[in-house]
């Protein structure tokens, strides 16, 4: 009797400890707080939970990969310049994220995304021969993003095959997470579907969304703590002004042959330049699988009447000629994309004339002061333009 008082005491005990976590969490994940679309989090971004949750209205989405990750803590990166414009923000993004990472997402929430404006930041070396990997893509792919798809009723039938289709084309298969979305495919089409499919799918579903709940709303409770989230004026940018602000303090850090940060370039560059000389005559923009992925991510923002704004990035021009990356085989990315843009009429503006400006890119591939106000600059005048 002693033995089954104390089991059941136990369980109370368990059963009120994780209630009271949920009730935390989801306190925590439904602020309101515009802060939370300015959190660089990886685990934010993967949880169709907490993005749905805290968006509002005055939402826009901003998408891209590392480079959120690059100058947080500066006055010039989105975090921080969108804050001072008091603009509610939500940067989704990290390294291995591409086309077709963010298109699955915004099949997710596009639905709340009241704004029904996205902005997408385009990394050049997303549009390799080969395109996303099945290890790059399987770390940011998010299931409960992907669940949520199945049942957007917004999105076409023809549409949703198609992102199931290349879904599982690049989906490890060999990851657990590949069976639970098979078996998502399969209550979803209903046809092939068993009781067993069904009663785990949901019990997954469920089991899925409660535990990113908590692990989102524990951390993102951490990172409020430390933050005041106080708004700023609501006024534009002197972007001029940040612009040289942010120059004159790069170049001083610049001192070498690439124009990359010293830092970076003794830690990143020196250590691979002998191996890397001439080592890309072969590399190419011109046939990649991302250009299809792109086009889904558009195809998604026309289902959901969502504008976008394609933004492509520069790369490092002094860098890529001392590798032999052909320019002429660098520059076909322009008018790939611009194509691909009128065709689904989608704004396009490429940054890809930047090449060669000194103290744009931080390193290879990443925006430093300068990049970044620009970037900051047209995204603000997208969101803002009736």
């Amino acid at each position: 009797m002693k033995k089954i008082a104390a089991f059941l005491t136990a369980t109370i005990m368990f059963l009120a400890t994780v209630f009271s976590v949920h009730v935390l969490a989801m306190r925590s994940m439904n602020s309101s707080n515009d802060e939370f679309g300015r959190w660089i989090n990886t685990k934010k971004d993967l949880s169709y939970q907490a993005i749905a949750s805290n968006m509002n209205e005055r939402t826009y989405l901003m998408m891209g990969s590392s480079e959120f990750h690059h100058g947080k803590n500066k006055n010039y990166h989105p975090t921080q310049i969108f804050r001072e414009t008091d603009m509610n923000v939500m940067c989704i993004g990290a390294a291995k994220n591409q086309c077709l990472s963010h298109a699955l997402t915004l099949a997710a929430v596009g639905q709340e995304l009241k704004t029904k404006k996205v902005a997408i930041l385009l990394s050049p070396s997303w549009f390799s021969k080969e395109g996303i990997d099945k290890t790059s893509f399987t770390a940011r792919f998010s299931e409960s993003c992907y669940m949520a798809m199945l049942e957007n009723k917004n999105l076409s039938e023809v549409l949703r095959q198609k992102l199931i289709d290349r879904t599982g084309e690049v989906l490890d298969t060999k990851m657990s997470v590949y069976e639970n979305i098979q078996r998502g495919n399969r209550v979803k089409a209903k046809a092939e579907m068993s009781l067993k499919d069904y009663l785990s799918s949901k019990l997954h579903k469920t089991v899925l969304n409660e535990r990113e709940l908590v692990s989102t709303g524990v951390l993102w409770a951490e990172h409020k703590n430390k933050t005041d989230n106080m708004k700023g004026k609501g006024t534009e940018p002197d972007w001029r002004k940040l612009e040289e602000e942010a120059q004159e303090s790069f170049l001083k850090k610049a001192d070498n042959q690439f124009y990359i940060k010293d830092s970076l370039y003794v830690s990143k560059v020196l250590p691979m330049m002998k191996e890397r000389k001439g080592e890309d005559v072969n590399r190419t923009y011109g046939e990649s699988p991302e250009y299809g992925d792109l086009e889904l991510f558009l195809e998604v923002c026309r289902e959901m009447n969502i504008e976008a704004d394609l933004i492509l990035l520069p790369v490092n021009g002094y860098w890529y000629d001392y590798t032999g990356f052909p320019k002429e085989n660098r520059e076909i990315i322009v008018d790939k994309v611009d194509t691909i843009a009128k065709k689904y009429g989608a704004q396009f503006c490429s940054l890809f004339g930047e090449c060669y400006t000194p103290g744009f890119l931080e390193d290879i591939v990443h925006p430093a002061g300068k990049g970044w106000i620009r970037i900051n600059e047209e995204v603000y005048r997208f969101f803002n333009e009736a």
